[in-house]
């Protein structure tokens, strides 16, 4: 299969050398030529302008900045050849999809999402949700070979999927910068760092994790989602709450909450959870 990746940065790059290795040869483009051929060259594959590897083709991946997806996606479908399967992989996907739904061209369409950041080194066990707008041969094709690759494809509504992204990724990163923000401020953090306890050890490292991704990307989901509010919104709440009973010393507030928060899952479960946190903890020699 020849695949196109339009968009060169982190996850395009990613996207890069699992085609290479995965899905058969590769073109890689970008609006900067000189970034695609930097690239290519570090890959060992080869750089076009966007027109060229689109047309190419037979698998186009939009890997762009997510307010820059749909209208990549619109200006595409009219450069792929026919039959084509043009996919993106943004983080949020409503406006994605209205954007492909009204794309008459006789190619495949469908929205790819991989759960993951281009720090994985294999979609063996990883989750990849799918939203199909016009799903054919290739399509069909390639999720088979993520199904043989180890992969779990799962398709699913485009509100669906957001509604999700925004618990899953909005609700998950807003508390981490909301904690990076707050420890800013903090003059002994490098001294608690020290005399770190487990849950600390584990959070601060999720943190710091933030802060090798991309903070456009994280911005870009808040702004996006059209349910990031929501949740933003549900958790700003909870603090609130929290701190009005805590202020009254209202101690016993945390049972009530141990006691809600408890019913999803059952008692194993969080065991094992808690297992895991020392386990990881006390294998840390840093």
């Amino acid at each position: 299969m020849k695949v196109a990746v339009i968009g060169a940065g982190a996850m395009g790059q990613w996207l890069v050398g699992f085609a290479k290795q995965n899905l058969g040869e590769v073109v890689v483009a970008d609006a900067s030529a000189a970034k695609a051929e930097r690239v290519a060259r570090e890959f060992g594959v080869s750089s076009r302008s966007v027109a060229e590897a689109a047309a190419e083709a037979e698998l186009v991946l939009v890997a762009v900045p997510i307010s820059k997806t749909p209208e990549a996606i619109k200006s595409l479908a009219w450069q792929v050849q026919r039959g084509a399967l043009l996919a993106d992989v943004a983080s949020v996907k409503s406006d994605v999809i209205e954007a492909m739904q009204t794309i008459e061209a006789k190619i495949e369409l469908v929205s790819l999402h991989p759960l993951f950041g281009p720090g994985a080194t294999s979609v063996k066990g990883k989750n990849f949700v799918a939203v199909p707008v016009k799903p054919g041969k290739r399509y069909a094709a390639l999720k088979r070979r993520l199904l043989e690759l180890g992969a779990r494809v799962t398709e699913m509504e485009a509100e669906d999927h957001d509604h999700l992204m925004a618990i899953i990724q909005c609700m998950t990163h807003f508390v981490l910068l909301a904690y990076l923000d707050a420890l800013k401020s903090m003059k002994d953090v490098k001294r608690a760092e020290k005399l770190r306890t487990p849950m600390f050890a584990t959070l601060l490292d999720l943190a710091k994790a933030v802060l090798a991704g991309n903070p456009e990307l994280y911005g870009e989901l808040q702004v996006h989602n059209r349910y990031a509010r929501v949740v933003r919104s549900s958790l700003l709440e909870a603090c609130r709450s929290l701190d009005v009973a805590f202020s009254a010393g209202d101690a016993k507030s945390v049972k009530a909450i141990f006691k809600e928060a408890l019913a999803p899952w059952k008692s194993a479960e969080v065991k094992n959870a808690y297992k895991r946190v020392y386990e990881r903890f006390e294998g840390d020699k840093t």
